[in-house]
């Protein structure tokens, strides 16, 4: 095997005397090779560069037993790993890295279904002499075994003693031991006991979705508990506040099953019918809601949409002509919708009326209007009256600054190609919204660089190090702050959060390492204090952990916006994460590797183990039918799809798949984009239809999913061609 023949020769060449180094030189470079084929998901050649060391090193065999287990583990193989571990454990019973092997058993053997084992690994993790303090974390690796095993009492001890070390950890990890806890008193059937578990995790819900889930699964308790006032207030909740959360059609069932469905109103159950994509139960609501009621207008521009989704289009513009011509409050939205809808099918002209009355029914939203009417004639190169529309709207109100944005640029585009007055209105609409999608089209308009309509593949890997104007001014603004970059990330570094994350990563536990930083996050964010958010974002990147970098990042710009941080930080929101293995593979099929950077922001966040719904995988979110379809292109007969989830071989597939779209679009990046978010074929219709120009096919774009898509890879790109491109 060559590959297996270049370890071998990497080793030798290490531990030859010519080398001339001292004796922890070739073990640092050994781990360093090590760790790089392990980040890339290479685990078969990691795993063989392992045994090496541990068969021709023996004073190396210690550690790289360990590492060479958890390659095996990472790569599925539970059975392979088990057995070096156990023959670390036998030959070397002494070692510093016993502990660690106790703690990587455990994990294995959970993931074999040996949960008896996995609890006597965890065992003897603790009682190893000089074991890592790992807080609450094992504990909670109790609790997951234990609920494996069906023993709910230690399932609930586990919890219990979880919480009790430390205050239970951050936020997350708090959450963890107190779902544990309640999952487990709820099994033991002591419900109140269970309640009490879950109130406590609703209070430390952070996100929609989460609060969602507890308020339902309190609310279950409660009525299981005969407590049916608490369990309807939180149904209702459910229902009212979070009707676009899977659990909201859960709860309306339960107030229906209590007789109690009329605690809600028609609108606000045709919601949440809506969301759960039972379309014809929406309408039948929606047509409950009485004509005199204020939750009209609403529900009919609701019940429009599920008919649309039903296929009705015919009913679906009789319902929203009915609000249209009911002069309520919603007949602007109507009009808006008909227009839309006029548009999609072609009829430009008719679509037009509707956004003139549309103009005189909401003159609040007349600026709104008069952008689709001058789009509309411009589409038929009614160039004069589409400008005219539009300098009519921009001396309305004035719009909102995005809105403005988007009316200067498209005077621009209405005006004569590089005249004065376009190039004035492209400087009005990249003034008026800088970071809005039109002000970055129109800056990249007055810069000439037309950055997505031609590729120019950045070459090597300068772009991934920082220049030395970026350096001082980082520099510069810690000194404002009277700090340094060094003692912030010193700071940070000593934290017992960032610790506690090191240790846990050392362990193999990096969900719970994300915990660790979140929570040290967390305590800067409400103290704004940005400075030692980006020492944490920094420390999350060279772990390996983009994913944590690039939230921080945005967390980072949304205390005090991008343009307040220096181009060092800017950097952090756009990640150049992975960025080897990027310029690797996009020199590799000749695309700009900034552009598969804006991709991988949008589609996995940085995460390699990201899956969406659709099964997308990866940094790159192949769906396994493409997938496999690259793979047979690439001669890859040895792929499996959890090779997905390997960096190099993500970003491979995915980089390919992009080079090949490109090839076929000749270079346009729109286009290209657009396939890759909505297939081939239905592509190709849209270019059929509404021809090559890119700003006309992104606003013409009838799938609003693409749309958006396009919009947020087209501002990733901009944002790391303006912070990378210019090495």
């Amino acid at each position: 095997m060559r590959a297996h023949a270049l370890v071998l020769l990497v080793v030798v060449a290490l531990v030859t005397p010519a080398a001339s180094v001292d004796g922890a030189q070739p073990a640092d470079v050994i781990w360093d090779q090590g760790h790089q084929l392990f980040r890339r998901g290479q685990y078969d050649q990691a795993q063989q560069l392992y045994a090496d060391v541990a068969a021709q090193m023996p004073d190396l065999a210690p550690r790289a037993l360990p590492l060479e287990a958890r390659t095996a583990f990472a790569d599925g193989g539970t059975n392979t790993a088990d057995t070096i571990l156990q023959q670390l454990l036998d030959a070397y019973p002494s070692s510093d890295q016993v502990a660690g092997a106790y703690f990587t058993l455990e994990q294995v053997r959970r993931a074999a279904s040996n949960c008896a084992g996995a609890v006597r690994a965890l065992d003897a993790f603790e009682a190893r002499p000089g074991h890592a303090n790992i807080g609450p974390y094992v504990a909670l690796q109790r609790a997951q075994c234990a609920a494996i095993l069906g023993d709910w009492p230690a399932e609930l001890n586990a919890a219990r003693q979880a919480l009790s070390i430390e205050g239970g950890g951050p936020r997350m990890t708090q959450i963890e031991a107190l779902e544990r806890a309640g999952d487990a008193e709820t099994r033991l059937g002591r419900k109140q006991d269970a309640l009490y578990y879950y109130n406590q995790s609703l209070g430390l819900a952070g996100t929609r979705a989460y609060r969602a889930e507890m308020l339902f699964t309190t609310a279950a308790i409660a009525r299981a508990l005969g407590q049916d006032a608490l369990a309807i207030d939180r149904f209702r909740a459910v229902v009212v506040d979070y009707a676009d959360q899977a659990r909201a059609s859960g709860a309306l069932d339960a107030l229906i099953d209590m007789d109690l469905g009329a605690t809600v109103s028609p609108l606000q159950a045709g919601m949440v019918r809506l969301n759960d994509r039972d379309y014809r139960k929406a309408v039948s609501l929606f047509d409950q809601v009485d004509s005199a009621s204020a939750d009209w207008g609403p529900a009919q521009l609701s019940r429009a949409e599920a008919l649309l989704k039903l296929g009705d289009e015919e009913r679906a513009r009789r319902t929203l002509s009915a609000v249209a011509d009911g002069a309520t409050r919603d007949a602007g939205s109507a009009l808006l919708r008909l227009g839309q809808l006029d548009e999609r099918s072609g009829d430009e002209s008719a679509a037009e009326s509707k956004y003139v009355r549309m103009a005189d029914a909401a003159p609040d939203r007349a600026a709104e209007a008069l952008f689709h009417v001058g789009f509309t004639r411009f589409v038929r190169d009614d160039r004069a009256g589409a400008l005219d529309a539009w300098q009519t709207a921009l001396g309305s109100g004035p719009p909102a600054p995005v809105l403005q944005a988007e009316l200067q640029y498209w005077s621009a585009r209405a005006l004569p190609a590089g005249s004065p007055q376009g190039q004035e209105a492209l400087n009005r609409a990249a003034a008026a919204a800088p970071e809005s999608y039109y002000g970055l089209r129109a800056q990249e308009q007055l810069n000439g660089t037309l950055s997505m309509a031609s590729l120019l593949p950045s070459s090597g890997t300068a772009w991934l190090t920082l220049s030395q104007n970026e350096v001082q001014e980082r520099a510069d603004w810690f000194a404002a702050l009277n700090t340094t970059p060094e003692r912030v990330a010193r700071e940070v570094g000593a934290s017992a959060a960032l610790q506690r994350a090191d240790a846990l990563l050392e362990l193999g536990l990096r969900t719970e390492a994300g915990w660790e930083i979140d929570g040290a996050v967390e305590q800067y964010a409400q103290n704004r204090d940005v400075a030692h958010m980006s020492a944490v974002a920094d420390w999350a990147q060279t772990h390996d952990l983009p994913q944590l970098t690039l939230r921080i990042g945005k967390q980072m710009r949304d205390l005090v916006g991008l343009s307040a941080l220096p181009r060092a930080l800017q950097k952090q929101v756009y990640p150049a994460a992975w960025g080897d293995l990027v310029a690797e593979q996009a020199a590799a099929y000749a695309v700009d590797p900034l552009l598969v950077l804006a991709i991988m922001r949008q589609e996995s966040s940085f995460d390699p183990r990201a899956q969406s719904n659709a099964q997308a995988m990866g940094l790159t979110q192949i769906v396994p039918s493409t997938a496999r379809n690259i793979a047979s292109r690439l001669g890859r007969d040895d792929f499996v799809l959890r090779d997905l989830f390997k960096p190099q071989t993500s970003l491979q597939f995915g980089t390919w798949f992009m080079s090949q779209l490109l090839g076929d679009y000749k270079g346009r990046i729109f286009p290209s984009l657009a396939a890759y978010n909505a297939g081939g074929g239905t592509v190709a219709r849209w270019l059929q239809r509404f021809g090559d120009d890119p700003d006309l096919l992104v606003e013409q774009i009838p799938l609003n999913e693409t749309q958006t898509y396009l919009r947020i890879v087209y501002d990733n790109y901009w944002h790391y061609q303006a912070l990378y491109g210019g090495h």
